[in-house]
């Protein structure tokens, strides 16, 4: 048998090996009900008809990333799946109160809504509303983009820590559209004063043609959690329209982030 031949059986079988060992952990955390909060080694292996010795390597790993927590001699759930339930929670708890939000918004300006939430480096749309004429950038829910050429991304990346934001400049800033920002200080200089302005303006950006206007919504911890965003084109969001919608936009993420639970010292509203 040639020597390329022995890696890739080599490295297919550690591969599927990684798998099983995924599978079984996640077996593992779905053996923990309500009925039955606690459960032991033996009990784990003789429920997933797995080896005891595998259990434990699984279990040892489990209680290392949180997932698991030591009661005595058996195991419960640890705290790092309250974190993530409470993610999930959160990310629901946007996209139902954002409907009617979105709906408002693109009734009253007549170009497609979207809610969109950071993830890494790239922005991930979990709602949309879309106009009577969309335009065809194939924005859709679930999508992704990267965090430095949208509106929403900047929005989202402005607020974020200066090492998160240190990280993605480093990771390279990719050129989608002809406006595309690559220059890492200027980026800089964009999220400094988005943050200070309370909204972003993409222009031809990810897509030649297209305008995008985001504003941050935040939740009852304050911290910046969405963007709400609109998209169109140039000829149809003119220079004399950009106010109106920037204000507008603006508004639809308070009502959100009010929604939320969010609490502002003062709301801006449009004069």
């Amino acid at each position: 048998m040639k020597s390329f031949e022995v890696i890739c059986i080599i490295s297919t079988n550690k591969k599927t090996s990684v798998l099983q060992s995924v599978q079984n952990g996640l077996q593992i955390l779905h053996l923990f009900t309500l009925e039955k909060p606690v459960w032991g080694v033996t009990e784990m292996a003789h429920a997933l008809q797995i080896s005891k010795s595998s259990v434990s390597r699984l279990i040892i790993d489990l209680v290392e990333e949180g997932f698991l927590q030591k009661e005595g001699k058996k195991y419960s759930l640890g705290f790092s799946l309250l974190s993530i339930s409470g993610v999930i929670t959160s990310h629901l708890e946007i996209h139902r109160e954002s409907k009617d939000v979105l709906k408002s918004l693109v009734a009253e300006l007549g170009e497609t809504a979207h809610l969109a939430i950071l993830e890494g480096n790239e922005i991930t749309y979990v709602h949309k509303v879309e106009c009577n004429n969309p335009v065809k950038l194939q924005s859709s829910i679930g999508k992704r983009n990267p965090v430095t050429c949208t509106s929403s991304g900047k929005v989202l990346l402005a607020y974020q820590k200066k090492s998160s934001i240190e990280r993605i400049l480093q990771e390279g800033l990719p050129q989608m559209g002809p406006n595309s920002q690559t220059d890492p200080e200027q980026l800089t200089e964009q999220l400094t004063k988005i943050k200070k302005q309370g909204f972003s303006i993409c222009i031809d950006e990810m897509h030649e043609n297209a305008v995008s206007i985001a504003a941050p919504v935040r939740d009852y911890t304050e911290e910046v959690v969405a963007a709400v965003s609109v998209i169109g084109t140039r000829d149809r969001i003119q220079n004399h329209r950009m106010i109106w919608f920037t204000e507008r936009i603006i508004e639809a993420a308070n009502e959100l982030s009010m929604r939320l639970g969010y609490i502002p010292d003062k709301v801006w509203t449009r004069h």
